[in-house]
């Protein structure tokens, strides 16, 4: 696999390069792409933002997280033969359940109301391991992407990404290694789904990572690195 093809990285919701920073710092990547999907107001739109950073006789390495992974997933289903591997963070192929989809709009009717407290110790918790909730280099980047991207794009990737389909017979049809990173603490991306995802798809694996919630660009970056930089080729 060339060490040379393109890296296209696809953030989560809430969030803006700086989910993928300490990453970058472990990996020389000389052509890192970054899809900014908190531009996006809608899934049409995340869709147009990855497609424009694909060229059409190139092939790219896909790094999702969260809800970066649902979307990588879906470009990779309309290019595959562009695809040269596709890495899914804290993603679940499955969807959402009924239950999440509930909650979610429980948060939407929320949010129209105007409650967001993105600083919240409970908001905080939903995503960061409690062995974490003391770390600043995790909790302060979760709070100032929430803060400085708002509400107003929280909604809008929300509503964008809900429902959010299974994808595990999209990915089965894509001839490309795939690689799912999970936690076993996460809240958001169940471990026993990706397990399942796992053993469902042809060419994929599994990496389970303890003493983390969803967050794990953010809380075990240096796991991470060296992963994704075993599936792009290139060294940490």
């Amino acid at each position: 696999m060339s060490t040379q093809a393109p890296v296209l990285f696809f953030p989560g919701t809430l969030c803006d390069e700086r989910i993928f920073m300490p990453l970058w710092r472990q990996l020389s990547i000389a052509q890192r792409r970054f899809v900014p999907l908190q531009w996006a107001s809608s899934k049409e739109d995340m869709l147009a933002l990855s497609e424009d950073r694909i060229l059409a006789d190139e092939k790219v390495h896909l790094v999702g997280y969260s809800m970066g992974g649902f979307i990588a997933s879906l470009i990779a289903a309309r290019n595959k033969a562009n695809i040269a591997s596709i890495t899914l963070i804290a993603y679940d192929p499955a969807g959402l359940s009924a239950d999440e989809i509930s909650q979610r709009e429980t948060m939407v009717n929320s949010l129209k109301k105007g409650q967001f407290k993105p600083d919240n110790h409970n908001y905080l918790a939903r995503f960061i391991h409690p062995s974490r909730l003391a770390d600043t280099n995790v909790t302060d980047v979760v709070t100032s992407m929430a803060k400085d991207l708002g509400k107003s794009t929280l909604l809008a990737h929300t509503l964008a990404s809900t429902p959010r389909e299974n994808t595990l017979k999209l990915l089965e049809k894509i001839n490309a290694p795939i690689t799912l990173v999970g936690a076993i603490d996460d809240n958001i991306a169940h471990i026993d789904s990706l397990r399942y995802a796992a053993k469902s798809l042809p060419n994929a694996s599994l990496y389970e990572f303890e003493n983390t919630g969803h967050m794990i660009p953010l809380e075990q970056t240096s796991q991470l690195a060296t992963i994704v930089g075993k599936c792009i080729g290139v060294q940490k």
